[in-house]
């Protein structure tokens, strides 16, 4: 096998472990700690700071063809994001790991960054 084929296929392979990580790691700390209600987020999600910086972050990825402005849903692909029910750990894996037809945003935001936007998500109110 060329060690360019070789190069390629490592390197899909470790990011295939990255997002598998990234998803599966918060499961196995909640398992180990207890239901997801009894958990803290990292972050304080009622912070002013991480909710602007979270809603920053949804608008340059979430809105223009899936949830819309202010995740209202607007008929498009993903629902209306509004007035809260969602769990907090929930979010975290669907925002992470993704489900057709969402993408995993695991690769491109960190743990941190995909916080601050349920941060965001869960200020939304009507």
């Amino acid at each position: 096998m060329p060690s360019d084929t070789f190069a390629k296929r490592s390197g899909l392979a470790r990011r295939v472990v990255a997002a598998s990580l990234a998803v599966l790691l918060p499961m196995a700390v909640r398992a180990s700690q207890g239901t997801t209600s009894t958990l803290k987020p990292p972050i304080e999600l009622a912070d002013p700071a991480n909710i602007e910086a979270g809603r920053q972050m949804f608008n340059v990825t979430c809105t223009h063809y899936c949830h819309g402005k202010d995740a209202r849903g607007s008929g498009l692909r993903g629902p209306s994001l509004r007035n809260g029910g969602f769990d907090n750990w929930y979010l975290y894996g669907r925002i992470s790991g993704g489900r057709p037809p969402m993408p995993a945003f695991a690769g491109i935001y960190t743990p941190e960054q995909i916080w601050k936007i349920i941060a965001y998500i869960q200020s939304l109110r009507d």
